[in-house]
């Protein structure tokens, strides 16, 4: 009987839910896609997925958050944990501490799971969220990579560590069309962790582009719709790149053993 696989990935402040076909080719969107905030105990939204999985079926639970709950409640075949061996070729001295997301999204790259992205050229793959990762992919090759604060941990910096600047809750759904000339605090704040975010990434991407003339660039992660890079080419932007890198791991663990 058909089984189709389900991929629970717990992040830094959500988890998501989903399901992949058993004829998914490593392309292939997810059937279905949920997701709920982190939270302890479960919440019942997440109580709930249980309920989806057939007897047959794959439950691969992964992550870098906590996932102790979720392993009891969704009783795995499988179980991605930091610091476990992964097939992955990486020049990062400590493999063991790669995060996952970065694992999964390096091996999307390296298994062609993006349309249109040649896995055998280079690739710059940025994942917008909490953080922002780059991770540099060449040939199938992960070479290292980056890590820098997302537009929200830099706007909670700026209110943390003054007296005077307000905390901003609501900036993350407007960011693209903020003017890079704020004319009140809230709007210089946001211009500020936004553009130079986006500057950031640009420049690394035009230095790097002086040693790998074809270099793209891949974007994921929640806030990647609103990043710009207008100068950047070739650009691939895939909602599900984590997602698919863990179901593409699991397929390639579970057929070669």
């Amino acid at each position: 009987m058909a089984m189709n696989t389900w991929i629970l990935e717990v992040g830094n402040s959500r988890v998501k839910w989903a399901k992949f076909s058993p004829e998914a080719s490593p392309q292939d969107d997810p059937l279905s896609v949920n997701a709920c905030p982190l939270a302890e105990p479960l919440p019942d939204t997440a109580r709930g997925w249980v309920e989806d999985i057939a007897a047959e079926d794959h439950v691969v639970v992964t992550g870098s958050g906590h996932l102790g709950p979720w392993i009891e409640a969704f009783r795995p075949t499988r179980v991605f944990r930091p610091g476990d061996d992964i097939p992955l070729h990486t020049d990062v001295t400590e493999p063991g501490k790669l995060g996952l997301d970065r694992v999964a999204n390096a091996w999307a790259v390296a298994m062609g799971c993006v349309p249109g992205a040649d896995p055998s050229k280079a690739w710059m793959v940025v994942d917008a969220g909490t953080c922002v990762t780059v991770d540099f992919v060449v040939d199938g090759r992960h070479l290292g990579g980056s890590i820098a604060p997302g537009v929200r941990m830099r706007l909670q910096a700026m209110h943390q560590h003054t007296h005077a600047l307000p905390r901003i809750e609501d900036a993350v759904s407007s960011m693209g069309n903020t003017p890079v000339l704020g004319t009140n605090t809230k709007d210089a704040m946001v211009s500020g962790a936004f553009h130079s975010l986006d500057a950031e990434l640009s420049g690394t991407w035009m230095r790097l582009k002086d040693e790998f003339p074809n270099l793209g660039i891949i974007l994921t992660g929640g806030d990647a719709q609103h990043l710009q890079l207008r100068a950047v080419s070739p650009r691939f932007a895939d909602a599900n790149l984590t997602l698919k890198g863990h179901h593409a791991l699991h397929k390639h663990l579970h057929d070669t053993h």
